[in-house]
């Protein structure tokens, strides 16, 4: 069970003065490390809040993520939804490992949704352009219903990615499902709407975190992802959905086992 730390962010009299050659994420850092090693807020609290902290030390609510985002990545915190950012140890214990997926067959698929979850966080319309038709393989002018959502893990419930999802407008009711346990697309589209699925399309690619996920997975202007794109197509090879999945670097790793055909 969380419990709340009976401490409240305050100044440490020797980490409260910030060197003028210092960035505030590190200064801050330092003293929210150096509280949680001393056992100011032992294992199993809470940290303050996002807002407490930028109130109590002066700074703005992205120097608190760039702060904090470095003890997630030391596997000193984790963040919940609903609950905060609780203590897990009080010593660093070095880089998170990465997510590994094995996305070879549809029994990977099953496994990997298994283990991760979708977060929509807002939704909109889109109708395909000239550019959307070519990167999605759709008709141009189409109408897209589109989830913008996090994954992240069940595990450790860390982000692992932004993943954007393209829906046809008579599977909209997609969206409902997609809380808590929820199942994969494709035994969505099959149990929810009788569809067969024909095929899947599979395309992976390096690029570029898009601009308006950095904030809520706190990462910074350029910072690398590799995109992996599925789409679902029915027997006529109609595109039913599609789903974008912008990997943060250092967080996700595809592995595929192969077995050597001997009669090849």
């Amino acid at each position: 069970m969380t419990r709340h730390s009976d401490a409240s962010p305050s100044r440490p009299a020797k980490a409260g003065v910030r060197r003028k050659t210092q960035h505030r994420y590190v200064w801050l850092h330092q003293i929210l490390l150096n509280d949680i090693e001393s056992g100011k807020y032992p294992v199993g609290s809470l940290l303050p809040t996002e807002a407490q902290l930028s109130a109590t030390f002066g700074v703005s609510r992205h120097t608190v993520r760039e702060a904090t985002r470095k003890l997630v990545d030391a596997g000193m915190i984790v963040r919940y939804p609903s609950i905060g950012t609780v203590v897990k140890s009080t010593r660093p214990g070095g880089a998170q490992p990465s997510f590994i997926a094995g996305l070879g067959n549809m029994q990977d698929i099953f496994s990997y949704t298994d283990k991760t979850r979708l977060e929509v966080f807002g939704q909109s319309v889109a109708v395909a352009d000239a550019a959307m038709a070519a990167s999605m393989h759709c008709e141009a002018g189409s109408k897209w219903v589109v989830l913008h959502a996090n994954r992240r893990l069940v595990e450790d419930g860390r982000f692992i990615s932004y993943s954007p999802v393209y829906i046809r407008p008579e599977f909209e009711r997609i969206k409902e499902r997609l809380h808590g346990n929820h199942p994969s697309f494709y035994r969505m589209l099959q149990e929810d709407y009788g569809q067969e699925i024909h095929r899947i399309r599979q395309q992976i690619e390096a690029t570029l975190m898009p601009e308006n996920a950095l904030r809520r997975l706190e990462l910074d202007s350029g910072s690398p992802a590799l995109l992996m794109m599925r789409a679902y197509y029915d027997p006529q090879d109609r595109l039913l959905v599609v789903s974008e999945n912008y990997y943060i670097a250092d967080r996700f790793k595809l592995r595929s086992d192969w077995t050597p055909d001997t009669q090849a």
